[in-house]
Parts: C-alpha cells; sequence; structure tokens
C-alpha cells in the first residue's frame, strides 16, 4: 500500500472510531483488507460495504474455483443431454465417464492404513479443547484415518501449552491404541514436546505421560507445509465449548449439647438438587458454643470433600455468626438441620479414631546428626547398636544391606505406596509375600516390619485370593496306588517336561489377576504381565531374566514414583561405561544363576512327597470355595476364576467336613470338604 492510501486509510479509520462504529480489540477472530476505490474528486474511499463491492471495482472478477474446468472436463457428456442433439457416444464421452467415475469412487472420506507407511498426526490445543488428525501420505496425497477431540476438564484449562499438547497426544495414544502399536508414528508439531518428554528430571503427570508415550515407536518432526493442521484446526473449532461455572453450596449447621452429650447437625444443598445430610455425635464434653462451632468445622470438611468452592453458611448460633463470615438466620427456620442434629441423640455409637503413627526414622536420623539419646540407658544402648547399621546421605537415612549397599528407609505411609506399586503395578506380578519382600530389597528400598506389611498385603490382595492355586494332593500318590503310568512329553523336546507348561502358567495366573471382568482385554495386558515377569526374581535362578540378559536389573517405575539410592546418585555422563562393565560381567552372573538353579532342583526333590496340612475351620468362618470346572463360567474359558466367595461356615461335621451358607443366612444344601476350602482374609 503506497503513502496516499495509507494516509486516507488512517483517516477513515479514525473517523469510524470517532463515529463508535468501530472499536479497537485486543484478539481480534476475523480481519478483512482494506479496500481504498478512487473517487472523481481525486480523493479516496474506504469501501465498507462488502456486498457491493464489484460495483465500486467492476474490473475486479470473484469467480468459484475451478468451475471452468469441471465444465470442460464433462462437457462431453453434457452435450448428450440436450434433446435436440442425437445421442452419439465417442472416445471423449468415455474419458469423461470414466474421469467422473474415478472422482466418486475416490472421496475424501476416512480410508483404512497401509503398515508399510508410517502414520502422521497433527494435534491442535485451545483454550477449551484438544484435537488431532491421524493421516497417511499415499503417493503425495494425505489420506484422512481418523479425527480425535475432546474438551478440557476445568483443570485442563489451567495447564500450560506444552503439556495441553503433551495431553493431547497421551489422549491420541490412548483412543488410537492399535494404531500406534502396529504403525510407526511420526508427530508434526512446533512444540518442543520430544525435549521436554525426554528429560530426566521431568515429575508429576509429565513423568507418567512419558513412560506411557515411551512403549510406542514415536518419532517428533517440525509441522512444516500446512496440509492437515488445517483439518486438526477445524475439528478444534467446531468442537463446543465448555462453560465451568462455579455454582453456590448452601451449608445448614447446627449444634447442641445437653447432659447425655452433644453433637451436630449438617445439611450440604449443591447444585441440581443435590442434597447432603450428617449427624455426628461427640464423644467429649462440649458447651452450646463448642458444639456450634463443631457442626460449622464438620459441615466445611464435608464441602471440602465435595469439591465445593463457593459456600453459603447458614446457622442459628449469633456467636458464630458474629466472629465468622456465616449469615445468622433464626431458629425456625434451620429446622432441617436441627431435626438431623436430633437424630443422633438417642444413637450410641463410637467411631474409631485415626492416629498417625510416629516416624521411626527420625530417632535414627537425631542420634546420627545430632547425637541425641534417650535417658533411659537401655534405650540408649539399644538406639546405638541398631544405628551403626544406617548412614544419612544428602538428608536421607539409608540403611547398609547384605544384598544392595545401601537400602533407602521408608515410612509406613511411604512403604505403603512402594508394596502396592511392586505388588500390582506395571511391573507387579501379584508374587507372594517372600517375592514381593525379595523385590523391594532389590529395588532398594527398607523398613522393620516389611515382612510382616508384606504378608498381610499379599493375604488381603483381592484377585491374589480369588485367582489363588486349588489345594490338593498330588495325583501321582493316586497313579502309583493304582498302577498307572502317566507320561507328559512334549512334541520336539521330550526333555523339557513341564518347563514351557510352567512359565505359561505363571503369565496366564497373572493375566487372570490383572483383567477382573474385563476378559477380553487380555492381549492389552499381555505386554505389561510380560515386562513384570522379565523384571521378577525367579524362584530357580534367584535373577530376574532382564539381569542374566543385560547384567544389571531395569528400573521398574516405582524408583521413579519413590526415588531409590540408583536413582538418586544416577550419573548419566558415567552410564554408558557401566553398562558395558555389565555386559563383561554378565557370564559370571549366569553361572552363578546356573548353580543355584541346580541346587533349587535338589530342594525340590527332597520336597516332592511332602503333603498338605490339615486345615480346620471353625463356625462363623469366612471361607472362599473351590469353583470346579462345573460352576466356571464357559465364557471365560482358561481366564475363569478358581475361587469364589466368600461363603460362611454353617456347621462343622468333623473330620474335614463342613456345611456352608451364604453371607444373608441362606444355607447350602451340599456338604464340603476342605481341600476345596481356604481361609478368606479381609
Amino acid at each position: 500500500m503506497g503513502d496516499a492510501k495509507r494516509k486516507a486509510a488512517n483517516a477513515e479509520v479514525k473517523k469510524l472510531l470517532q463515529a463508535r462504529f468501530i472499536r479497537e480489540v485486543t484478539y481480534t477472530t476475523w480481519l478483512a483488507n482494506v479496500v481504498l476505490v478512487r473517487k472523481s474528486n481525486g480523493k479516496w474511499r474506504m469501501c465498507t460495504d462488502y456486498t457491493d463491492l464489484n460495483k465500486a471495482c467492476p474490473k475486479d472478477a470473484y469467480p468459484l474455483p475451478c468451475i471452468d474446468r469441471l465444465g470442460d472436463k464433462i462437457s462431453p457428456m453434457t452435450k448428450l443431454l440436450r434433446k435436440a442433439s442425437a445421442f452419439s457416444w465417442n472416445e471423449l464421452c468415455e474419458e469423461a465417464f470414466l474421469a467422473l467415475k474415478a472422482s466418486l469412487a475416490t472421496p475424501p472420506i476416512l480410508t483404512r492404513p497401509d503398515p508399510s507407511f508410517p502414520l502422521l498426526v497433527y494435534l491442535a490445543v485451545s483454550d477449551e479443547a484438544i484435537s488431532s488428525v491421524l493421516v497417511q501420505d499415499k503417493e503425495g496425497t494425505q489420506a484422512p484415518i481418523y479425527f480425535v477431540s475432546r474438551l478440557l476438564q476445568d483443570a485442563e484449562t489451567r495447564y500450560q501449552l506444552i503439556e495441553k499438547v503433551a495431553l493431547g497426544l497421551v489422549h491420541t495414544s490412548r483412543r488410537l491404541r492399535h494404531y500406534f502399536q502396529s504403525h510407526r508414528v511420526v508427530i508434526h508439531t512446533d512444540c518442543p514436546i520430544s525435549k521436554v518428554l525426554g528429560k530426566p528430571e521431568l515429575a508429576g503427570r509429565m513423568m507418567a505421560w512419558s513412560v506411557e508415550l515411551s512403549q510406542f515407536d514415536i518419532t517428533y518432526k517440525s509441522r512444516g507445509p500446512i496440509k492437515a493442521q488445517c483439518l486438526a484446526d477445524f475439528i478444534n473449532k467446531l468442537h463446543p465449548h465448555g462453560h465451568f461455572e462455579e455454582q453456590w453450596w448452601t451449608l445448614h449447621v447446627d449444634g447442641s449439647s445437653n447432659c447425655q452429650g452433644s453433637g451436630a447437625g449438617v445439611i450440604l444443598e449443591g447444585p441440581k438438587g443435590l442434597t447432603l445430610e450428617q449427624s455426628l455425635r461427640f464423644r467429649f464434653k462440649a458447651s452450646n458454643n463448642q458444639a456450634e462451632y463443631e457442626a460449622l468445622l464438620a459441615g466445611l470438611r464435608l464441602a471440602e470433600d465435595m469439591g465445593a468452592s463457593r459456600i453459603k453458611c447458614l446457622t442459628d448460633s449469633k456467636v458464630v455468626a458474629e466472629q465468622v463470615l456465616v449469615e445468622h438466620i433464626p431458629r425456625e427456620d434451620n429446622t432441617r438441620a436441627d431435626y438431623v442434629e436430633e437424630m443422633v441423640a438417642n444413637v450410641d455409637t463410637d467411631l474409631p479414631s485415626q492416629s498417625n503413627p510416629s516416624d521411626w526414622r527420625e530417632e535414627i536420623k537425631a542420634f546420627i546428626t545430632k547425637g541425641a539419646v534417650p535417658a533411659d540407658p537401655t534405650d540408649a544402648k539399644r538406639l546405638r547398636t541398631q544405628a551403626s547399621k544406617y548412614v544419612v546421605i544428602a538428608g536421607l537415612l539409608y540403611r547398609r544391606g547384605f544384598s544392595t549397599p545401601l537400602l533407602k528407609c521408608l515410612s509406613h505411609a511411604e512403604a505403603e505406596y512402594v508394596t502396592r506399586e511392586v505388588h500390582e503395578g506395571i511391573c507387579g506380578t501379584h508374587s507372594g509375600a517372600r517375592m514381593t519382600v525379595a523385590k523391594l530389597l532389590r529395588a532398594g528400598y527398607y523398613w522393620p516390619t516389611m515382612n510382616t506389611d508384606c504378608e498381610m498385603f499379599v493375604k488381603k490382595c483381592q484377585p491374589c485370593q480369588k485367582h489363588g492355586n486349588l489345594i490338593h494332593r498330588p495325583a501321582e500318590h493316586l497313579h502309583s496306588s493304582l498302577g498307572i503310568q502317566h507320561k507328559v512329553t512334549s512334541v520336539e523336546h521330550p526333555q523339557t517336561n513341564g518347563q514351557a507348561e510352567s512359565a505359561n502358567k505363571v503369565i496366564l495366573t497373572e493375566l487372570k489377576k490383572r483383567l477382573g471382568e474385563a476378559k477380553g482385554a487380555w492381549a492389552e495386558q499381555l505386554p505389561e504381565v510380560l515386562w513384570a515377569y522379565r523384571c521378577t526374581p525367579q524362584s530357580t535362578t534367584q535373577e530376574t531374566p532382564f539381569r542374566l540378559v543385560y547384567g544389571s536389573d531395569a528400573m521398574i517405575p516405582v524408583e521413579i514414583g519413590e526415588p531409590s539410592f540408583r536413582r538418586a546418585h544416577f550419573n548419566e555422563s558415567n552410564n554408558d561405561t557401566q553398562l558395558r562393565v555389565n555386559l563383561d560381567i554378565v557370564e559370571n552372573i549366569r553361572e552363578r544363576a546356573q548353580v543355584v538353579a541346580e541346587a533349587t532342583k535338589q530342594r525340590y526333590k527332597r520336597r516332592f512327597d511332602s503333603r498338605v496340612k490339615l486345615r480346620e475351620f471353625r463356625e462363623g468362618d469366612l471361607v472362599w470355595r473351590a469353583t470346579g470346572e462345573a460352576r466356571k463360567d464357559p465364557r471365560q474359558g482358561k481366564l475363569a476364576p478358581n475361587w469364589d466367595g466368600p461363603f460362611r461356615i454353617r456347621h462343622n461335621l468333623n473330620n474335614g467336613a463342613y456345611k456352608l451358607e451364604y453371607l444373608s443366612g441362606e444355607p447350602i444344601s451340599r456338604t464340603w470338604n476342605s481341600s476345596h476350602l481356604k481361609v478368606y482374609y479381609s
């Protein structure tokens, strides 16, 4: 635009601003180019009526795109549509017909991917939605395969841009998991997501997303030409906008005290007619005002648990209303909360109180760092002896171990997390208590009661109880007494009888415990089960299959959530050298594993004739019952559970026979032997 046009445009814009016909905005969603038309007196006029633009600029044409070329292609066929012309089908008509047929046969619709070509993913994010397009480049043309779009939740709208892009990629990989597993995927984006996800110091959700995406063959490239990116942006714009309006909650509270005790009543009214009522009885002496304060605190805790952000509190206590920003209402307007409070006046129920146990590490750390000892000489001597096995590094307490040089000491809350992760996490195999303790020590964790805690955790694990082994004597005793020769042979390798079956049994058992009722999802869980199997020490070799191959143990996810010693003191520059050293000494590890395997076989041979211990149950005990082939669901096949229940012991008929009943009290007709029952831990 020249200087004359620029000055004329500035003058016209100032006139429109003064007339308040237009206004300035920060983020515009629509933009029109300035069109200036020279007037007869030599001045410039800025056109504002674009519907009549062709009259102002008659030489400018705005035809529809490609209409002339499309008309030329089908002109041989359109001539035949005229009534006056004679019908004559020639080569030009044939070519036009084939071109039209090919165009109709290849519309721009979703296509099936070709496994020989990589998949291209274009991501688009906005303030309220994330979208992605999965396409494939075929002969220079990008064919769409699938579209994914999702509205962001309230908390997700406050994510940073890089987190939104990562969330869009993770959501796409979850929705299109079968595509990501069977193809090489190329992500086209201008965000440095590959560098961010590759950082070792990630934490929180970004770390979890990085681990989840590491299982796929993903390559990150710059966006380059627009092409399919416009599809992702278009889907993002079409997604409905969500409105997260914070709504008000109304809280009615009332508390009172009398000679029988004190209590409180709470009514929380939320949006869409939601109403929650709570009655409390205090096991301590309290005045009326104290009961009113306790009622208000209980109501606020209830509102916090429900996620309320805006609360209007109503109480009939003027003392509370004057000291706290709540609304005072007459007692006759607070009858509902008063009624709820009176409901517990005649109820005598003791609720168990929760106490936070003291951290066992503090006493040892105080002795090592400050020299603090208890006043009792016996306790002081015990502490000195105990502290000789511990060391403090960077403010963290470690125990000198035999299996691992330094074991990180954990609190009770941290111990519960790592036990659950090792037992039933991504690399967990629902193993027994002893194996769980071994995996925890191998990962570098310690606390004094880890053996007892693991035993109780495994006992209460529902999948482990439901899919536990059947209890019976070996069938070889029956075969030998009847003179039956039972031989199990493999087709190709008779010398490996039972080895492949044992490995498959372990994998199948872990699949049962992971799937639950969704038996059809076994193919998606199989890679995790195989990875967990490779990271678990085997009883025959006392080593993990991963270490027998690479010479070192793999880092399991729990070491990232609760950093172990080797994770906290990881040296990236020296890592490659140490990995090569592990490969040099792997032969020594394999020889030692072979010796342990031979010793294990000899131990199994000595215990081969051991018998199952006699089990006795008392009336009222809860037990599991063996499912049996007749009671298994045929649709579940091999994945059906081996035990069902729980049931209650109704009568003890002695000699190992019992009568059972359902938990509702309904008796079960037949009797059951103790070999078909086992204890239910709750």
